[in-house]
């Protein structure tokens, strides 16, 4: 059985991308969270099973991978049958552009707009650079969803989604508006069965303060 350690599902948007795409695929594995910021011994811990000292961290008999997206490309070769990414090599090759460009980028949502899916911002005004990478995330939903066959981002559920679901959950958490759409598709991600089980997860998982302090 693979082994996947996280951080907790409610804050760390890079632990629920691989964890949703590990779940999606149907694979057999199981979590190990590590408690950020609140076990004292967090960090010697999570770098017992990466250099790289960041979480997830993908354990699978010998091998270990780390980087969110690594992970998810690692569940779509294991897993084909899942279809972790579209058939038709137009809509894949965007798939993959964009969820490289989450990997890549965002610097201002990520550090502006902390994921926290249990909480609500009371008070939320983004800075011009955000708003920017904001206005930039609704373009790409509203692109792929344009010319998507349907119902996700870019037809099935895919890596893509995964990629963005917590961004879609930050929008939700402050308040930021999507409509059209964009709107529909958020409504379907929140039934979808991996998603949905997560954000049970996602509920009853460790508080981090720090992060909560900020909302």
């Amino acid at each position: 059985m693979m082994r996947l350690v996280i951080a907790p599902l409610n804050y760390s948007s890079w632990s629920v991308r691989a964890w949703l795409a590990l779940d999606h695929a149907g694979a057999d594995f199981k979590t190990h969270e590590i408690a950020l910021f609140v076990d004292p011994d967090w960090r010697e811990k999570v770098l017992r099973f990466s250099g790289a000292g960041r979480v997830p961290i993908l354990i699978d008999a010998h091998l270990s991978i780390h980087e969110a997206l690594a992970i998810c490309e690692y569940a779509a070769e294991r897993f084909p049958a899942a279809k972790p990414w579209p058939d038709d090599p137009s809509l894949r090759a965007r798939a993959r552009a964009v969820s490289t460009e989450m990997s890549t980028g965002f610097m201002n949502v990520r550090n502006e707009m902390p994921m926290n899916y249990r909480a609500r911002a009371t008070r939320f005004s983004p800075r011009d650079e955000t708003s920017r990478e904001i206005e930039r995330v609704l373009d790409i939903w509203n692109a792929s969803l344009s010319t998507s066959p349907g119902p996700y981002l870019f037809g099935d559920f895919s890596i893509a989604d995964c990629m963005y679901v917590p961004v879609l959950s930050r929008f939700r958490t402050y308040g930021v508006p999507v409509q059209g759409q964009v709107a529909a598709w958020e409504a379907r991600i929140w039934e979808q069965p991996s998603v949905a089980k997560w954000t049970l997860l996602a509920e009853k998982s460790v508080a981090i303060p720090k992060y909560d302090v900020l909302l």
